[in-house]
C-alpha cells in the first residue's frame, strides 16, 4: 500500500473514531448524574449501570463471534450506529416519562448497540492491522480521545444552558454522521490462512487440524490456550478495574466538592484531551521500547494516579490530577492493541479482541460498581474508596513484572 492510501485509511479511521466516541461521550459521560438529576438514588444510578455492564459482558464476545463467523465488522457497525441513533433520540422520552421501566428498556437498547461499538471498531483496526502493519492504531484511537474531551466540554455546557434533553439529541446526530463515516471505511479482510499454514514445519494433519472451521467453544479455547493473551488480559483487568471505579467516583467527588456538571464535564475533557499526545506518539514509543518495558511504566503511572487521585482536595486539584490519564489509558489501550495484532490468530481475532473489551471494561465495570456501591453503603465517601482501588492497580503492576520474570514477554 503506497502513502497516499495509509494516508487516506488512517483519515477514515480517524474520522469514524471521532464521530463514533463524540456522541458516545454524551451517553456515557454524564448518564449517572442524569439518573440523579431525574430523581434516582446514587446508589441507583451504579445500580443500573452496572446491570447494563453485565449485558455487555456476554454481548461482547457474541459479536465478536458473530464477525468471525457470518459477517464483517463493517456490516456490524453500521447496524449498530444506526440503532444507536434511534435510542438516542428516543432517550429523552423515557426520562421525561417518569416510567423507570421504559428508561430501562431505553438503556438496555443503548447498551446492545451503540455501546457494543468501541469493542467492534477495535476488532475492525486490530484486523487492518494484521493486514496492513504500517496502520496506525495509536493515531485513529487517539482522535477518539480528542473526540471524547471535545464533546466533554461542549456537552456539558449545552446540558447547563438547555438540559438533558438537548445534549442527547445532540449525540444522536453525531451517531447519524457516523453511519456514513463507516460506509466509507475499508472493511478488515481475512488472507485465510492459519497459523499452522504460516509455519512451514507444520505436519499435514496439523494443516488439516487447523483448516476445519472453529464452532464457539473451540474459539474461545484457542483463545485462551495462548498464554501472552491470557497476562495480559490479567494485567489490563486490574489496571482498568481502577480506572473505571475512577471514572465513575470522580462524578461524586465533584459534586462533594461543590462541583457543577459542567466541572464533571471539564474534568472528563482534561482526562480525553491528556490521552491524545501519547496516543499520537505511541507507535514511535513501540519501536523504540520493548512491550514489556512500557507495561511496566504504565502500571507504575496507574499506582501514582489513583494516589494522588485520592488524596486531591478540590475541585480544580481532582480536575489537574486527571492528566494522568495521558500516561496510563493512552498508553495501555494502543499497546493492548498492537501486540494483539501480533498474536492473535485472525480465525478468532474479533471475538479476542471484544472478549478483551468485554473483561476490561465490562467485568471491571460490574466489580468496580459492585465494590463502589458496597463501600458507600457501609459509609465510605467517594474518595476514601479510591484508596481501595490503588490496590488493583499494584496487583496489575504485580502481574506486570511476574510476565517480565518469567519471560511470558
Amino acid at each position: 500500500m503506497d502513502k497516499a492510501q495509509l494516508r487516506k485509511l488512517n483519515i477514515q479511521g480517524m474520522l469514524l473514531q471521532g464521530l463514533f466516541w463524540f456522541s458516545s461521550c454524551t451517553y456515557m459521560a454524564f448518564m449517572v448524574t442524569t439518573l440523579i438529576d431525574y430523581g434516582w438514588t446514587e446508589s441507583a444510578a451504579a445500580g443500573i449501570i452496572t446491570v447494563m455492564s453485565i449485558i455487555v459482558l456476554f454481548i461482547q464476545p457474541f459479536y465478536g463471534y458473530l464477525c468471525d463467523k457470518y459477517m464483517s465488522e463493517k456490516k456490524l457497525t453500521i447496524i449498530l450506529l444506526s440503532l444507536s441513533a434511534l435510542l438516542f433520540f428516543l432517550l429523552p422520552f423515557s426520562l421525561n416519562s417518569g416510567n423507570r421501566t421504559l428508561v430501562i428498556l431505553n438503556m438496555i437498547g443503548i447498551t446492545v448497540t451503540g455501546v457494543q461499538v468501541a469493542g467492534i471498531l477495535d476488532a475492525w483496526i486490530v484486523g487492518l492491522k494484521q493486514e496492513i502493519k504500517t496502520i496506525n492504531y495509536g493515531l485513529i484511537r487517539g482522535t477518539g480521545s480528542f473526540a471524547y474531551a471535545l464533546s466533554a466540554q461542549i456537552t456539558g455546557i449545552i446540558t447547563i444552558s438547555f438540559g438533558h434533553n438537548a445534549r442527547l439529541w445532540f449525540g444522536c446526530g453525531f451517531f447519524i454522521i457516523a453511519v456514513f463515516a463507516a460506509i466509507s471505511f475499508r472493511s478488515s479482510r481475512r488472507s485465510g490462512q492459519t497459523s499452522a499454514e504460516k509455519n512451514p514445519v507444520n505436519k499435514p494433519e496439523e494443516l488439516k487440524q487447523e483448516q476445519q472451521k472453529l464452532k464457539g467453544l473451540e474459539a474461545i479455547k484457542l483463545i485462551f490456550s495462548s498464554k501472552q493473551y491470557c497476562l495480559l488480559l490479567t494485567v489490563s483487568f486490574f489496571l482498568l478495574l481502577s480506572n473505571i471505579a475512577m471514572t465513575i467516583l470522580i462524578q461524586l467527588v465533584i459534586r462533594n466538592f461543590g462541583g457543577t456538571t459542567a466541572h464533571i464535564g471539564t474534568a472528563t475533557a482534561v482526562m480525553a484531551v491528556s490521552e491524545v499526545p501519547l496516543m499520537f506518539l505511541m507507535a514511535v514509543i513501540m519501536k523504540k521500547f520493548k512491550f514489556n518495558k512500557i507495561l511496566i511504566f504504565c502500571s507504575i503511572a496507574y499506582v501514582i494516579r489513583m494516589l494522588f487521585t485520592a488524596y486531591a482536595g478540590t475541585v480544580n486539584s481532582m480536575i489537574f490530577v486527571q492528566l494522568f490519564q495521558g500516561i496510563t489509558y493512552a498508553v495501555l489501550i494502543p499497546l493492548s492493541m498492537s501486540y494483539l495484532s501480533v498474536i492473535l490468530d485472525e480465525r478468532v481475532r474479533s471475538t479476542a479482541v471484544t472478549t478483551y473489551t468485554a473483561v476490561t471494561v465490562s467485568l471491571t465495570s460490574i466489580i468496580g460498581n459492585f465494590i463502589t456501591t458496597t463501600l458507600l453503603a457501609t459509609g465510605f465517601t467517594a474518595q476514601t474508596a479510591l484508596i481501595v482501588f490503588s490496590v488493583s492497580s499494584l496487583i496489575g503492576l504485580f502481574f506486570a513484572i511476574f510476565g517480565v520474570i518469567r519471560k511470558i514477554w
